[in-house]
């Protein structure tokens, strides 16, 4: 009798493990005033980030994409940044984000996409783990995706979180777990388990596309403890309140694939019945003498010390080396073992099944083809978690035909087993070359952070066919006669279908087809294209995907990966190299690629920083065709925000489709908004930021030219620090934390240092008292107009047993610090007037003169920045950076012809001139060349009479 855990697919030809699923339901109960949060922070970084783009899935964020929206000086800094600055667009807060990636051994950092040229890496993958208080959620995550360049661009976020509503762990609650009722309630299930893992807390708010109430639950692993066929292995999360179950799921996958070898190796894709045997190198194998080992290369080479001597001695090769260890069941377990005696240096060579019998064939291409897709693996990216470190991963062959057996194959997480040959059921060995691949990439898919299901299916034979460059798996399965049928094809025509994974069925198999068909269809595109590179191209692209993807689901959120590992530039909306090819390779199969605007808009010059209160500000913008859309000249248009909503205003075309923009005047100190927009041939209208004018760019209504004091604390300005903190005091540096108490990761304006309160890595927070951070002083006397302070803060009092009770102070002084004039108040809760308390840089822009009785046009201007953390106690972190004041009005530019500068052009300066007649501009004449052509002359002369007797501004 089977075993009742496989269930049978496609005509009983495929077997697959299943897992027990929630179906998608409405928002849980507590969410909603979340949910509104959430939406406004999505709001708030359109509007910053306007040419990055989202993609959703099941009413959740799962990509954030298109142009770079990060930058900091490692990659874990830019990722960093983001973490702080925009998390709450997932709905969750920034502190419950950890530094700890879906990985065995819980890296957090990941190299990804490794050129064989240079030896580097294009991207690092930087992965957060979702907690709240302390307890991990269940299998949530965040991937962002660093360019290894200037910066750190950051250009994907790949978002598995979930949002928690107003679920919070009670402390209470963590005691120490006891097992044994919760051993109890799985043994009821499965009577066969007998060993169990640590059980642990974890928070069960449902996996994929699953909305369920989050609640505190327990999760651990039991296992049969038999190494066979019949092994049972379950993972359970269970409800750590009432016992019940809440989810199960089968950790020992498997596939009906097919295959055998039938000679000393089997040379090509096929079963033993369809390919010839050769002579192949046993990598990496294992070579003892007198129990010390040596291991060959990967040309089965090898250099064995011998500590024995000159003497004879006798050489052993077993079926076995570095990376893998074979089980043959047909032997008893016992590995095939050749032995030599020789006399050093040899040579001593090992021909293993020279007599080409099955069972000693089967166990030797497991061996071999094991090796060679690890290797494959590692040439992709060495850096690939945990397979690099894998040291004699087990491989069982020649299972006797029963159970799943024959013509079957499984991934036990820690082993793959392979059939033996059945005469009565014409099912070859399948421990052959696709089949050996497929179950590997299970071990790829495991490794890589990923879950399993369909996409497991799907990318298994992805490996496969990456190796071979076959788009069939399995030729041979069906025994004689079947050599040209594959098992499965990933040549085919399965349409994603949302509500069922793909037209081909919803079983993890048949809707595994959809993932290796796009990957086999834009090979196919690459081939065309790209001929002497395409394997390599679309072995990088699929390899490295793995380590971006979550979850079991095969959605259109693959194709944006494929696209951003493919990208050059740090901007997904002009195109990837193979974008084309992409594209129609996932377009084949209905997960299409995000379309491209059809208008590029770029900034030459920059956007400004500053637009002139008094208007006249220019902006210049270039406007591009993209995707064969065709820019309409004359169609340009600024669209500004002053305070009374957004009036367009005509730019004016001094290029085909290249325009001037200028400002109207505003008020100073104000944050002035603005989008810009054109029009197709086609009448189109589209505009930058994308969104628009839902999303647009800030400015500060203030005069660039007109700076007093400006700090980006690179160098020592004479801040002083006092307060009475007991610790915590303001420290100016390099940020030293990771960002992980409050405290921030990176500066503010890239320049690298800021001030902070205490700049150590760990307990770096503010205690017991309160820090002050004073600027010395600044003139602001001979400001033409209002006087702007603009400055850059971050403040974080979220984190600790007393969170949002303590406020952030900023105040100005116009005596030197004889009196002060609160500026603004941050805080105390998210809820209060000022709410940034959750950490993040803010720009702050503010005109003196709207404080009271306040004197902008003083040469004492201070300013001073407190934090504190007063009882009760909690984590307060605060930091500075980028301060900067000056003058709403541009300076005031002297009368050249007012040479001595009394304020009038007068005889006292006709005097000046003609004492300097005739003489070239040396020291003591500057002023008296009124044209600076280099002398002064009888031009220089005409130019003062003309203006002779007028008062200078």
């Amino acid at each position: 009798m089977a075993n009742p855990r496989w269930t049978a697919l496609c005509g009983g030809g495929i077997l697959l493990a299943t897992a027990s699923a929630l179906a998608p339901g409405p928002p849980i109960e507590g969410q909603e005033g979340g949910l509104i949060a959430q939406r406004e922070h999505v709001g708030l970084f359109r509007q910053e980030q306007p040419q990055a783009r989202i993609y959703e899935r099941a009413g959740r964020i799962s990509r954030v994409y298109g142009k770079a929206f990060s930058t900091g000086a490692t990659p874990e800094a830019s990722a960093e940044r983001f973490r702080l600055n925009h998390a709450r667009m997932f709905g969750v807060a920034p502190q419950d984000l950890l530094p700890v990636g879906p990985f065995k051994d819980g890296r957090h950092l990941q190299p990804i996409m490794y050129d064989r040229d240079t030896g580097e890496y294009k991207f690092t993958g930087v992965y957060y783990t979702q907690h709240e208080g302390g307890v991990p959620v269940f299998r949530s995550r965040l991937t962002l995706l660093t360019r290894n360049e200037a910066g750190y661009p950051l250009v994907l976020a790949g978002v598995d979180l979930r949002n928690l509503g107003g679920f919070r762990v009670n402390p209470a609650a963590l005691g120490a777990i006891d097992p044994v009722a919760h051993r109890a309630t799985v043994l009821a299930v499965d009577p066969r388990l007998t060993e169990f893992t640590e059980l642990e807390y974890v928070i069960w708010a449902g996996v994929d596309d699953m909305i369920v109430k989050p609640r505190l639950a327990v999760t651990f692993v039991g296992d049969s403890g038999i190494q066979d066929i019949d092994r049972d292995k379950w993972l359970y999360v269970i409800d750590a309140a009432t016992g019940k179950i809440l989810y199960r799921e089968n950790q020992i996958l498997e596939v009906v694939v097919t295959g055998n070898v039938s000679a000393l190796a089997t040379e090509l894709a096929g079963a033993e019945q369809c390919e010839a045997e050769v002579p192949t190198p046993m990598p990496y194998a294992r070579i003892e003498i007198g129990g010390e080992f040596a291991f060959a290369d990967v040309n089965g080479d090898y250099t064995h010390p011998n500590i024995f001597g000159i003497g004879d001695v006798l050489v052993e090769s077993a079926v076995r080396g570095q990376y893998f260890v074979v089980n043959n069941i047909a032997t008893g377990g016992v590995d095939a073992l050749l032995t030599q005696t020789v006399t050093p240096p040899g040579p001593a060579n090992f021909v293993h099944n020279f007599g080409n019998t099955e069972f000693t064939r089967g166990e030797v291409n497991a061996y071999i083809q094991a090796n060679v897709v690890r290797d494959f693996a590692l040439s992709v990216n060495p850096a690939y978690p945990i397979i690099g470190g894998d040291l004699e991963f087990s491989l069982t062959v020649n299972e006797d035909p029963v159970g799943f057996c024959p013509g079957n194959a499984q991934y036990q997480g820690d082993n793959l087993r392979f059939c033996a040959a059945s005469v009565a059921a014409s099912r070859p060995n399948t421990a052959w070359s696709s089949v050996i691949y497929h179950e590997y990439g299970h071990h790829l898919v495991e490794m890589g952070g990923s879950g399993q299901g369909a996409y497991g299916e799907g990318m298994s034979d992805v490996t496969a066919l990456l190796i071979t460059d076959e788009s069939g798996t399995g030729f041979g399965f069906f025994g004689d006669g079947t050599c040209d049928t594959p098992l499965r094809d990933a040549d085919n025509n399965c349409q994603y279908d949302p509500g069922n994974c793909s037209t081909c069925g919803s079983g993890f198999h048949d809707c595994g087809n959809l993932i290796s068909g796009c990957v086999w269809d834009t090979r196919t595109e690459l081939l065309a294209t790209e001929p002497l590179d395409y394997r390599e191209i679309i072995a990088d692209l699929a390899i490295n995907s793995i380590l971006l993807h979550s979850g079991s689901s095969i959605t259109p959120s693959i194709t944006i990966d494929f696209l951003t590992l493919d990208d050059d530039d740090g901007d997904l909306n002009n195109g990837t190299p193979h974008r084309t090819e992409i594209a129609a390779g996932f377009g084949a199969h209905g997960l299409d690629a995000p379309p491209l605007p059809l208008l590029l808009f770029t900034f030459p010059n920059g956007r400004p920083q500053f637009v002139s209160p008094s208007g006249g500000t220019i902006m210049r913008v270039e406007v591009s065709g993209n995707q064969g859309g065709i820019p309409q000249s004359g169609t340009g248009m600024l669209h500004v925000d002053t305070g009374a909503g957004f009036v367009p205003l005509a730019m004016t075309e001094v290029l085909p489709n290249v325009y001037d923009g200028e400002f109207p005047p505003s008020v100073c100190g104000s944050i002035v908004r603005y989008f810009v927009s054109a029009q197709t041939v086609g009448a189109q209208t589209l505009t930058s930021p994308v969104g628009a004018p839902n999303t647009s760019f800030p400015a500060l209504s203030a005069e660039a030219a007109g700076v007093f004091f400006e700090d980006d604390f690179e160098i020592d300005q004479g801040w002083t620090v006092s307060g009475n903190a007991a610790d915590g005091q303001w420290d100016r540096g390099v940020p030293a934390g990771g960002g992980d108490r409050g405290d921030p990761p990176t500066d503010a304006d890239g320049s690298g240092q800021c001030f902070l309160t205490d700049n150590v890595d760990g307990n770096s927070d503010v205690d017991d008292g309160s820090t002050t951070l004073t600027s010395s002083l600044m003139d602001a006397s001979q400001a033409q107009g209002p006087v702007v302070i603009s400055y850059w803060r971050w403040y974080s009092n979220t984190v600790g047993g007393g969170p949002e009770q303590d406020i952030f102070v900023i105040e100005v002084s116009d005596d030197g610090g004889g009196s002060w004039a609160t500026l603004e108040v941050v805080g105390p809760t998210t809820a209060s007037p000022n709410p940034e308390v959750d950490g993040g840089w803010f720009q702050k822009g503010f005109d003196l003169a709207s404080i009271p009785g306040f004197n902008e046009l003083t040469s004492q201007f201070r300013i001073r920045f407190t934090a504190s953390d007063t009882d009760p106690q909690s984590v307060v972190e605060a930091g500075v950076d980028g301060v900067v004041l000056l003058d709403c009005q541009p300076p005031v530019e002297p009368c050249p012809t007012d040479i001595n500068g009394d304020g009038s052009t007068n005889v006292l300066d006709l005097i000046d001139l003609l004492l300097c007649f005739g003489l070239p501009a040396v020291p003591g004449c500057e002023a008296e060349d009124v044209n600076t052509d280099g002398s002064v002359n009888v031009l220089d002369l005409i130019d003062l009479l003309l203006e002779f007797g007028l008062s200078c501004p």
